[in-house]
């Protein structure tokens, strides 16, 4: 989520603002037919990255609106935004808020190893609906 806070919003700007013309460019299969051309070094880290459960909430819950953004102008599916706009909305509706910054910070380690596991389980095609909190692990976590 680090590449939506501003802190990753401002890198990404400046990268392009600073590319050089003369710059290495990648071709890939954005869809069936369909190619995009970007920068090669697009596709590093950034060193500067962050993972989710080490951004601060408001930074956290700013990085969702533009993550929001971006699944649903790149068609990831109505489905999946749906599910991702209700896992963020349980993440933070969840009574864990009322213990303060621990409580943020066990909603935020759920959500990073939530995350991940949503997008490793999608690489098999097995991907579940990450809008629903799974009160086992969160429990486990805070």
């Amino acid at each position: 989520m680090w590449y939506f806070t501003r802190e990753g919003l401002c890198e990404a700007a400046r990268m392009v603002h600073h590319s050089d013309k003369s710059e290495m460019l990648a071709i890939t299969q954005a869809s069936k037919g369909n190619i995009t051309v970007h920068a090669a070094n697009s596709f590093t880290t950034s060193k500067n990255v962050k993972l989710d459960h080490q951004l601060d909430y408001g930074e956290y819950m700013f990085a969702k609106n533009h993550f929001l953004i971006t699944i649903e102008n790149t068609r990831w599916g109505n489905k999946v935004v749906d599910a991702f706009n209700w896992f963020f909305h349980n993440l933070d509706n969840h009574p864990l808020h009322e213990e303060g910054p621990q409580g943020e910070h066990a909603l935020l380690l759920y959500a990073s190893q939530v995350h991940q596991d949503w997008h490793d389980k999608l690489t098999l095609k097995q991907a579940y609906n990450i809008g629903t909190i799974n009160k086992d692990l969160l429990d486990k976590i805070s």
